[in-house]
Parts: C-alpha cells; structure tokens; sequence
C-alpha cells in the first residue's frame, strides 16, 4: 500500500515543475483501504503506517481539523511531497526525467549533424552535467530540432531578450534557457546576444529622501504610499515582486526601468520636484550614493530569506523595525498562523540574514513561535 501511494505521488511530482509541490489526496480512489472500511483495527493499522512513512521525513501527513465523532478518514488526509530523491531511492522510482534523458543523449549521440566543430560532442556532454528537464515532455527527435535550432538562432547574431529566444525555439516556452549561458554560450551565442527583461522598480517618492524602503507585498505598498506616516513620511517606497529586489542587475541601468508612482489626484505632467526625486532614485541606484536601505515583508522564514538575498546587493541592508515589530508583537499576543495553514510549511529556515535585529530579535522569535503573519495585517493593532 505505502509503495503504491509512493509511486502516485512520485510520478505525479514528475509531471509537474516543482518537485516538493506535490500533493496526493488519501481518498476512495487513491487509498480504498481506508475509505468504507468497518473494521476499526484495519483503519488504525493504516493510520499507523502513514503516520510512520511521514516520520521518515519523505512526505508530510496533512490532516483536517479534528472534529467531534471524525475518524481519521473524515479528515481529509493528504500526502504531500518533501524529499523527492529519498522518497524515490525507497521505492525503486526512476525520475521521468532521468529516463528521457538518456534517450536524448543517445539520440544526439546517433542524429546530431556533424559540422566537424565538435558542437554534438560537447553538448552531449554538457547535457550529461545539466539536463534539460522542462523539455522532457516532447519526443527525443522533436527536442533535438529545437536545440538544433536554438544553435542557428545563436549563430545568426539577431539579438533579443532571452524569454523571447526561448520561446521562439522552444514551442512557445519562455523559461527553458533561464539560468542556461553555458548553453548559450556552447551554441554560438555572442556575449549580450540575448538579454533577461529589465527589472521593473515602482518607487513613491517623498519630498526629502531619508532611506530607501524595499515593500515585499503590492497591497502594502499602495497603503504605505497613500497614507504616509512619520514612521516613512522620508522614506522612498520601493516595490520590486519580491526576490527580484536582489537582482545584481538592479543597479545598472541597462538591467531596470523605474517608475514613478502617481498618487491619488496627481497630475501625470512631471513636477520639478518629481523629477529631482527621480533623480535622487538614480543616484542611490546607478551612480551608489549612500541611503541607508530597509526591507519590509511578510513575517516569516521567505520574508527573512528576501531580506538576505537583498544584502547581496546592498551589504548594509537591514529589516525595518517599524513594521517587523508590530507584525512579531501580533505573534506575541498570540495571533498569526501556523505555516501548513498558507501553503507555508516547505519554508526553510535562512539561519542567518546578517542584519543584527533580524538575526537576533526576529528569527528566533518565528522560531520560538512557530507562527507567521503576512504583511498585509501591518497596523490592524492601530500602528
């Protein structure tokens, strides 16, 4: 039974992106031992064994609320994925993937024309160090025309953002050359040949500039920039998607865009003073002038991690302590929400962010209570 639910989940984690995303639902199909069954001992048998396959770690039993006269199969339980590669070793699964991938090496090994630049060759081996598992999906002969197609795109010179590249090549998928330059670079590409979108920064300016303040959450930003306080009254809101933020092509020009944010009632002709703050925004920016620079983002182990990446681009980084300290006190009155409750449970703890008051003050108390909040409740106590 363990095995049979082992490999569901397995082989649905293989049809998907993101491995540890998987979720098997233990109902009457998946798990008929469990489901009408009227023998009490044969129900808590199956229980245990769940319960134990969790307690290695692999997988996560997620259960509904406990209710009054609810047995265990009234509780909706589920399995979802944690360590793929341990799951699989268990079960004698073979990653769908791995499979392909042999396939196409052996096909390209047999199939690639030889030019006599030794380009089959090397991709061969580079594909046995990187495979290309988001092209597993198509036959072996169909993936090899569109790298072979991707190497003439790359020899032609004709220069275009990455995404559309990958798109053009690869049946209208825009990702699969993201974070692939030796590939790039194997099939002929030339050095800015092709290029990721620039970052897109929406910033509010204020009329003196104290501090650069990175937002995480689009909700709280537009409330903290239409309702400014003295806590931020000086501050420049910014507004980054989250981990974008710590992009190292933040700080070239060639690698973001800024836009001015208009508020409610404004003009959208550009005030002279509007532009000397967007002037002000390109100087921290591009040309380093010293801002002390703050993150606020939800309370949780993901928001810490931002807060790490950030510092990557701007050593001195740190958490805002106006906002993380009314979000850790809703925690400390006992509010917030256990992180299986937000689709939050694979959040890893970062360990260490290098900012003194996240380290010290704020990571141990998410770690102490197990509880998170997002950004969103800043200020429902009245702050």
């Amino acid at each position: 039974m363990l095995l049979r639910l082992a490999m569901r989940l397995l082989s649905r984690a293989d049809r998907t992106d993101g491995l540890h995303r998987a979720r098997l639902r233990l109902d009457a199909r998946e798990l008929p031992e469990l489901h009408g069954q009227v023998d009490a001992e044969v129900v808590r048998r199956v229980e245990m064994l769940l319960r134990e396959l969790a307690g290695t770690g692999w997988v996560r039993l997620d259960l509904g609320p406990a209710r009054a006269f609810a047995g265990f199969a009234d509780r909706n339980p589920r399995l979802a994925l944690v360590d793929f590669d341990a799951l699989a070793r268990w079960a004698g699964h073979q990653p769908l993937a791995c499979r392909w991938q042999r396939r196409l090496v052996a096909h390209l090994e047999r199939q690639w024309p030889d030019d006599g630049d030794g380009t089959g060759q090397a991709l061969v081996d580079y594909l046995g160090r990187s495979p290309l598992p988001a092209l597993a999906t198509v036959p072996v002969d169909e993936a090899m025309r569109c790298l072979y197609a991707l190497r003439e795109l790359c020899r032609s010179g004709v220069a275009m953002p990455l995404r559309e590249a990958s798109a053009r090549v690869f049946h209208g998928r825009s990702k699969v050359l993201d974070a692939r330059e030796e590939l790039l670079r194997l099939m002929g590409a030339s050095r800015g040949q092709f290029w990721e979108v620039p970052i897109q920064l929406l910033v509010d300016v204020p009329p003196a500039i104290e501090e650069a303040l990175f937002v995480e959450n689009l909700v709280t930003f537009e409330r903290m920039a239409d309702t400014r306080r003295p806590a931020w009254r000086h501050s420049l809101l910014v507004y980054a998607a989250g981990f974008k933020g710590s992009a190292r092509r933040l700080r070239h020009r060639e690698g973001c865009r800024v836009y001015l944010r208009a508020g409610h009632g404004d003009t959208l002709a550009l005030e002279p003073s509007a532009s000397v703050g967007l002037t002000a925004v390109g100087s921290w920016l591009f040309d380093r002038a010293e801002i002390p620079v703050r993150f606020f983002g939800d309370f949780d182990f993901a928001g810490m991690q931002i807060l790490a990446s950030l510092r990557e681009v701007f050593p001195d980084a740190g958490a805002w302590q106006p906002g993380y300290s009314d979000l850790s006190g809703i925690v400390a009155s006992g509010g917030g929400h256990a992180p299986e409750t937000a689709n939050k449970g694979g959040q890893v703890d970062p360990g260490r962010t290098g900012c003194p008051y996240a380290d010290e003050v704020l990571l141990e108390q998410l770690r102490a209570f197990g509880r998170f909040v997002d950004q969103e409740a800043f200020g429902a106590r009245g702050g």
